[in-house]
């Protein structure tokens, strides 16, 4: 009798359980994706609603099995939106039918492509200076996390 309603709020713990990866990473993905906002209590206790944990379960998926970076998974959400996320996730936990999904796997997979494949060849250098200082930025927020966790 100890199980919560499905549409119960949950602790970080819980959700941390639920999706198997350390508290400390949900945390980091809070800063690293904007519409990661749960509620948040008294001594800054954080209670992730329904939507928060589709929303995080979406992105674990597109992280760890998908296997995106923070960056790649960043930019679908700049190009295609929140709702395109949780599309996609959900469509994926379906099972296909005369290819209906074709086009909406086709849209994600094209953000990791690979950045030496000549569909890239046409992109601005700029723009892979930009990606590496997004993902130097990313490891140094991580160095910076796994300092925190040893002190």
């Amino acid at each position: 009798m100890n199980e919560k309603a499905i549409d119960a709020f949950k602790t970080i713990s819980e959700v941390s359980e639920e999706l198997n990866i350390p508290q400390h990473v949900l945390r980091f993905w809070e800063k690293k994706f904007k519409y990661i906002k749960p509620m948040t209590r008294g001594g800054g206790r954080r209670l992730y609603r329904p939507e928060d944990i589709e929303l995080l379960k979406a992105i674990h998926n597109l992280l760890y099995t998908e296997m995106y970076t923070i960056s790649g998974v960043q930019k679908i959400f700049k190009d295609k939106g929140k709702s395109f996320i949780l599309e996609s996730a959900s469509s994926g936990k379906r099972e296909k039918t005369l290819g209906q999904n074709d086009q909406t796997e086709a849209d994600i997979h094209d953000y990791t492509a690979d950045l030496f494949n000549s569909k890239n060849s046409d992109q601005p250098r700029s723009e892979f200076k930009t990606f590496i200082n997004d993902s130097i930025s990313e490891l140094e927020s991580l160095k910076e996390i796994l300092q925190r966790s040893y002190n």
